[in-house]
């Protein structure tokens, strides 16, 4: 009789850990593929989507058509990545870096490599923001990875070029402590607004955003952390129809025993004064923000690097309106799983990519 209890209760346990596995991998749809990350996602016009990253320590990117089935992918031949992304039915504009110099790249829609351009800034340059101008013109933004806030002077590069791959215009702005943009926008009147990650030597790193106009001007800088015993880096930006300015990141907090990385929300004005009663919204423990974007309702939606978390904000005064998780079974302290970029696609789930055991990875979620 105990014999058969026992069984009794490792079978109803094996169905109990097989039914928490399935809701931890309840998507409509995931992908691992090589050694690597998946750094930037977008969707398209014709409801499929495209994703970039590095695999195998070389630049890569794969286009998917609404079905989820593989249009056509490409693999660098050299080590870089690519960070950036854009396409329409002509042809594919990709940016990164390749040995550490901005790397622009267009291929036709059948994935042939029409031309390429390095451009050497004198610093490193590890990410590339692509932004469409209009036209068949495009501004890419490089700089430093902000996680290399101790390498020395940097700097940020603008080059303006078009779909021929000539280079419109080129601006250096080389600074003497290190800098990095890791993510831009840009308003309807040509202003570019950065999350900054600054550090000086001997000293942790800050965040703080910016706003320059099209000649690359610096019009403001706000400082979003200026407690010098406390890190913090700007990861992500972006943009309401009124001019808002929704920025995320991590910053170092205290806590017993030590110190831990927390994520953060901020909201500033277009003159670059701090909103919501200038306080910050402290978000996930042991996280950083990596995305932000807006959902149908008008509602901000913020990923977290662990596990994929997301939070859903209410951009009006910053307050909580919800919580989604990726995965059901999953540590911030202790995960493979990170999130870098997200999107909602045509059918209104959400589009997430990143890395999962330390492989390039895409996954589909339902939003409910």
């Amino acid at each position: 009789m105990m014999k058969r209890l026992i069984l009794y209760l490792l079978i109803l346990l094996f169905i109990l850990l097989q039914s928490c596995r399935k809701s931890e991998n309840d998507f409509i749809w995931e992908k691992s593929y090589g050694k690597g990350a998946a750094l930037f996602v977008v969707t398209s016009s014709d409801s499929g989507f495209a994703a970039c990253g590095e695999m195998e320590g070389k630049p890569y990117f794969i286009r998917f058509d609404k079905n989820r089935q593989m249009i056509m992918d490409f693999n660098g031949e050299n080590p870089g990545l690519y960070s950036s992304f854009w396409f329409d039915t002509s042809g594919y504009i990709s940016g990164g870096n390749i040995e550490g110099k901005m790397l622009i790249m267009y291929h036709n829609p059948e994935g042939n490599m029409l031309w390429e351009k390095s451009i050497d800034a004198g610093y490193n340059i590890d990410y590339t923001s692509l932004l469409y101008s209009g036209n068949g013109e495009f501004l890419a933004i490089g700089s430093a990875s902000p996680d290399l806030s101790d390498s020395g002077p940097a700097g940020l590069l603008f080059v303006r070029f078009d779909t021929t791959g000539q280079v419109l215009s080129q601006t250096n702005l080389e600074e003497t402590n290190f800098i990095s943009a890791n993510k831009a926008v840009v308003d309807n009147g040509g202003n570019i607004y950065l999350a900054l990650t600054r550090s000086a030597t001997g000293s942790k790193p800050k965040a703080s955003v910016a706003k320059y106009n099209d000649q690359f001007q610096k019009l403001w800088e706000t400082d979003i952390f200026n407690n010098p015993n406390f890190a913090a880096a700007s990861l992500a930006i972006n943009l309401d129809e009124s001019g808002i300015i929704y920025v995320t990141g991590k910053t170092e907090l205290p806590v017993e025993g030590g110190i831990l990385n927390n994520s953060f929300l901020v909201s500033l004005s277009n003159s670059g004064e701090m909103g919501w009663n200038e306080e910050k919204r402290y978000l996930e423990n042991s996280n950083e923000g990596t995305a932000i974007i807006f959902n149908d309702a008008g509602e901000l939606m913020m990923l977290n690097k662990n596990c994929f978390i997301i939070n859903i904000i209410n951009p009006a005064d910053g307050t909580d309106a919800g919580r989604i998780r990726m995965f059901s079974l999953c540590d911030s302290y202790n995960t493979d799983a990170h999130g870098l970029d997200f999107g909602i696609n045509y059918d209104k789930n959400i589009l997430v990519a990143g890395d999962r055991g330390g492989n390039f990875y895409l996954a589909i979620k339902t939003s409910q």
